[in-house]
Parts: structure tokens; sequence; C-alpha cells
């Protein structure tokens, strides 16, 4: 399998500021990776050394294994949006087409970011989601292998969210290779194989989500129950409860042992279910286990 992206030893520091500390990883062909981290992690930086927007203090990346970098390989999508007066969508997509050697088609391009309804719409009169819409239709332009998205959806609607994950999808299997930062989590649960966790300026998860959750050892039990919190904060198997209209999640590393301390109160309990935390939950315990 191709290595579609190689990064050895990058740092950064603005000014006396770490905002990068020897970063390493590799991404083959096909994957979908999510980059994930608080705000201020250093993701967007990130992916600003790795496209050459911005110079990196030491190390290296390599795009397909090639020492030089090649623009025609990548694709894009920063999250701030580009808008110019008086050109049209159809005008600026074909315009950015002729910037490449091997443009994907302008069919393709607009079936992939549903923008055949807005071909002749001026860019400054779009929506904000509409613009999110053209500015994924301008990173697909020189139909690239590897492709950058940075906070994609955000302003798109939920039933356009939806269809972006699924050209996403599509586009993965024609054997693209996708490099993603989003707040939205459980949107990245559904869509990536594999999970880049930056905090205090260093990787410090490299995996899937089963991976991570097998890591920590944690696991959710949920139920519904009338009982009262405390009851359930005392049990020794327990590390953390939240509760919302008498819906429990209780956090364990031990789920044969809680569900043991569980048996007097089974009466009162309805609708058990035992499942992986979310991406949200474990990147909160992956912070704590860090500090």
């Amino acid at each position: 399998m191709t290595t579609a992206l190689e990064v050895k030893h990058i740092n950064k520091k603005y000014k006396n500021k770490v905002v990068l500390n020897d970063i390493n990883f590799s991404i083959q062909s096909g994957e979908i990776v999510a980059l994930i981290g608080k705000n201020g992690a250093g993701k967007s930086t990130l992916i600003n050394i790795i496209t050459k927007l911005i110079q990196q203090d030491s190390g290296q990346s390599k795009i397909f294994e090639k020492e030089k970098f090649d623009r025609n390989l990548i694709g894009v999508m920063m999250q701030e949006n580009i808008s110019l007066d008086r050109i049209t969508v159809k005008e600026i997509i074909k315009l950015t087409r002729t910037y490449y050697r091997n443009p994907m088609s302008y069919q393709a391009i607009l079936a992939l970011s549903e923008l055949q309804n807005y071909t002749n719409h001026p860019m400054d009169k779009l929506s904000g989601g509409q613009k999110r819409k053209l500015q994924f239709a301008l990173t697909l332009a020189g139909n690239p292998d590897l492709i950058f998205l940075d906070e994609p959806t955000v302003g798109m609607d939920a039933e356009s969210r939806t269809k972006f994950w699924k050209h996403i999808d599509e586009l993965k299997k024609q054997g693209k290779t996708f490099l993603i930062t989003s707040h939205y989590l459980e949107e990245l649960e559904k869509v990536a194989n594999r999970f880049i966790f930056l905090h205090n300026q260093k990787i410090i998860f490299d995996g899937s989500l089963t991976e991570m959750g097998k890591q920590l050892k944690r696991v959710q039990v949920a139920f519904n129950s009338e009982l009262i919190e405390d009851i359930f904060n005392k049990l020794p198997a327990v590390l953390r409860v939240s509760e919302l209209n008498h819906h429990y999640t209780l956090i364990t590393s031990d789920v044969n042992s809680l569900i043991t301390q569980l048996v007097p109160y089974l009466s009162a309990i309805d609708n058990l279910e035992i499942r992986q935390q979310n991406l949200d939950t474990l990147m909160d315990s992956l912070i704590r286990n860090e500090e």
C-alpha cells in the first residue's frame, strides 16, 4: 500500500511558544484520518505546514513519497471561505480547473459538491452553507489524491452535512485519502477509521476509536431509573456519573464488577445498555490521563 503522507519530527514555535512538538505519523492511501484536539492544539498549523502554507522550524513531510512537493496531488479545504465579487460559481470552478494538469470533470465536481442548481449564482450571494460547498468544489478541482478538510461542514444544515459525508465515502472508494479536522465529533466517529489526537503540542493517541476505548479501558453503562444519583456515585466500580431526565450514564473501567454492584437495583432500572464511550468522552478521558 502506498504511503500518502509521511510526517517526521515536525516542530513549530511562534515566538517562544511551542505549537507543535516532534510530530510523527504516516497515512496510507485510502485512509480517512481525523486530526482531533481542543482549540489551539495546533491542528490547523500542522495542516498549513504539510500543505506548505507556512514553514516548520524543523522536520519534514512527504506526500506520496515524493521529495519535491507537488500541489497537483493535494486539495485543501480551509476554514475560511473565499468570496469574490462579480464572478459566478460556474466561472470560479472552471477557472480553478485550469490551474491543474489533471482536473476533475466539471460535472463530477458539481455532483460531489451538490452545486448543480447554483452554477449561475454570484459567489458573494451564496449562503454560508453554499459557500462551504463551493470551497469543497474548488478543493476537488485538481482531482487530488490527498485531501485536507479543515472544519468542512461548518455552516451546512443537517441534510447537507449528511450528503457531504456520503460523497466523502464515495471518494474514499475511488482511492482518495483524507485528513480531516472537525468540531462535529459525532460525524468524525462515523467516517474516520483512525484518530490522531493532538494535546499539549504533541500526539497523545494514534489509532481507531475501538483502540482508544481499549487503551483507556472505559465503558459506558446507560439506563433509565427514578433512583437518586447518589446511589450510583457510591458504587466502587463507577468512575463518573451523568444524569439527564432520569437517564443515567455511568463510566467504568470494570463493567463486570459494575453490573454485579447494580444487581440490587435492577428492579428500579430500565433499558440497561452497555456501550463504548463516544469520541467526546474518550478525548476527555485521554486528557485527564495526560494531566
